[in-house]
C-alpha cells in the first residue's frame, strides 16, 4: 500500500478555469499552513465524467439506447479542439503536485494522514456525468481524517431523492465547511448540525504576488468572460469601451463566438495561469460568472457584473458583506457599474475578516 500525507479532491483535470484556479489556490494555501507536510491533490476523475470532456462519443453511449443522447454518438464530432484542450489543461494540472492516478477499482492501494474534499459542486450527486461517484463524499478512503472545505451541492435540494451513500458518508465525516447557504441546509438536514459557510479558495491565496502569474502583452482592455450576456449589457458595453477608447477582449468559457468583442482567445489556445493574468492586466472586467467576479475583485479592477439567480446564490452573501450588493441591482447598467467609486482600501478590510476566518476554519478542516 503507498500511503500519503494529505491529500486534496476536486475535479481533477476538468477543462474549466474556475476549476482549476480553485484547486491551485487550495493546494497553495494548505501547503502554506502545513509548511512541514506533503500537500498532493488527488489525481482523479470519474472516467464518465472525463468522457463528458474528452470523450463526448463514449459519454453520449452510456445513455440508454433509447434516448436520443445515446444517438448523438454516431454523430460526426470534432476533436481537433478537444484534444489541444485537453493537453493544455492537462499539462497545467499536472504542475500541480499530485497523486498516482487513482480510481475506484485501486483505491484500496493507496492510504492517507488526511483528505481534505471540495471545492466546488463535488457534492451535486443530481449531475449525471458526475456518475454517483462516492469518492467525492469521501467514501471509501483509507484515511485517517476526512473533512470539507467549501464543498457544494450545486443544484441539488433537500427535496430530491438524496441517496444512502451521501447520507453515511456526510455523517462519516470529521469536519465539513461548505461554500453557499444551500449546501449549509443540505448538511444540516442530513447530519442535525449545520457547517460554517468559508470563502472560494481563491480567497485564500495572493494571487497579486505570485510569480507564476505574468500579465499579458495586451493593455487598455475590458476582459470579458462569461455566457449569457443581455443584449442590452452588450450594447452597453460595448458603448462604453469606445468611449473610453479600450479594447474587448474575450476569453472563452464555452466555445463563445462573440462577434461584438475585438479578440477572442479560445481554451485551447490559453493555459490556466496566462488566463489569471489577462485578469490581472486588464483595465476593467465585464463578466456573468463567479470567478470571473471573484478574479476582478482579488485584482481590484472595476467590475461590469451580468448578474444572474444561479451566481448570486453563490455570492450574494458576500457581496453584501463587502457593501457591493446594491452596485449589481441593476445588470445592464455598464455605464454605473465601471464608473462606480472603487474604494478597495475599504472593501478589502471586509474581505480580510472573511479570509481570516476561512483561513481559521480550513486550519482546523486539515489534520
Amino acid at each position: 500500500m503507498k500511503n500519503y500525507d494529505i491529500g486534496i479532491l476536486s475535479f481533477w483535470n476538468v477543462p474549466n478555469y474556475g476549476t482549476f484556479a480553485q484547486e491551485y489556490a487550495l493546494q497553495k494555501a494548505i501547503a502554506y499552513l502545513r509548511n512541514d507536510r506533503d500537500v498532493r491533490q488527488i489525481a482523479h476523475l470519474d472516467e464518465l465524467h472525463s468522457w463528458f470532456y474528452f470523450d463526448l462519443k463514449s459519454y453520449y453511449r452510456s445513455f440508454p439506447v433509447y434516448t436520443k443522447a445515446h444517438w448523438k454518438s454516431y454523430l460526426p464530432i470534432k476533436d481537433a479542439d478537444i484534444k489541444q484542450k485537453q493537453k493544455v489543461f492537462f499539462d497545467a494540472y499536472r504542475s500541480i503536485p499530485h497523486t498516482d492516478d487513482i480510481t475506484r477499482n485501486n483505491l484500496k492501494d493507496y492510504s492517507f494522514e488526511s483528505v481534505v474534499l471540495g471545492s466546488d459542486i463535488v457534492w451535486d450527486y443530481t449531475q449525471y456525468p458526475f456518475n454517483n461517484d462516492p469518492l467525492l463524499f469521501g467514501k471509501g478512503f483509507n484515511s485517517k481524517y476526512t473533512s470539507s472545505y467549501a464543498a457544494s451541492f450545486g443544484m441539488a435540494k433537500i427535496t430530491s431523492d438524496i441517496p444512502e451513500y451521501v447520507k453515511e458518508s456526510l455523517n462519516n465525516l470529521d469536519f465539513i465547511t461548505v461554500r453557499d447557504e444551500n449546501s449549509a441546509d443540505m448538511v444540516e438536514h442530513i447530519t442535525g448540525k449545520r457547517p460554517e459557510k468559508v470563502l472560494d479558495p481563491v480567497w485564500l491565496w495572493n494571487f497579486n504576488e505570485d510569480k507564476n502569474i505574468s500579465e499579458p502583452e495586451e493593455r487598455d482592455y475590458i476582459l470579458v468572460y462569461g455566457q449569457d450576456f443581455t443584449d442590452k449589457f452588450i450594447e452597453n458595453l460595448v458603448s462604453f469601451s469606445k468611449k473610453k477608447h479600450l479594447k474587448t477582449i474575450v476569453l472563452d468559457c464555452h466555445d463563445d463566438n462573440y462577434s461584438w468583442c475585438d479578440k477572442l482567445i479560445r481554451q485551447s489556445e490559453l493555459h490556466p495561469l496566462q488566463w489569471i493574468g489577462y485578469f490581472k492586466g486588464a483595465s476593467a472586467i465585464a463578466t456573468s460568472t463567479f470567478h470571473g467576479l471573484t478574479f476582478g475583485l482579488v485584482f481590484k479592477k472595476p467590475i461590469a457584473f451580468c448578474k444572474s439567480d444561479f451566481i448570486m446564490a453563490k455570492i450574494e452573501s458576500l457581496l453584501s458583506k463587502i457593501e457591493l450588493i446594491d452596485l449589481f441591482e441593476d445588470k445592464n447598467d455598464v455605464q454605473r457599474m465601471l464608473s462606480y467609486n472603487w474604494n478597495y482600501e475599504n472593501i478589502d478590510v471586509l474581505l480580510n475578516e472573511e479570509r481570516n476566518k476561512s483561513l481559521d476554519l480550513l486550519n482546523q478542516a486539515v489534520r
